[in-house]
């Protein structure tokens, strides 16, 4: 029996959290195309091993807020078995 609670509990702690926005990354803006007269800061790749495109989007987001990004653009959305991953550029607009 304490093999058993031992493996969950193990089980539950390896288990990814949701990935949630920094306040920085809450006030990027995600553009639908790509911007111009905007400069490029960066390339992130998000990726979420649960599947969820959405958090692979926010670990993205958080990634730019940490390079001093107004905003991001997703290039592309990849599935690979379960995990997603979310690359995009990372942009500084006025």
């Amino acid at each position: 029996m304490k093999k058993i609670i031992f493996l969950l509990l193990a089980v539950s702690c390896s288990s990814n959290r949701p990935q949630q926005l920094t306040e920085k990354a809450k006030e990027l803006e995600i553009y639908p195309q790509k911007p111009k007269d905007c400069r490029v800061v960066g390339k992130v790749v998000g990726v979420n091993e649960s599947g969820s495109v959405e958090l692979a989007t926010n670990d993205a987001l958080n990634q730019a807020a940490e390079l001093k990004a107004t905003g991001l653009f997703v290039n592309q959305e990849i599935p690979n078995g379960q995990k997603r991953s979310v690359h995009a550029t990372a942009y500084e607009c006025d």
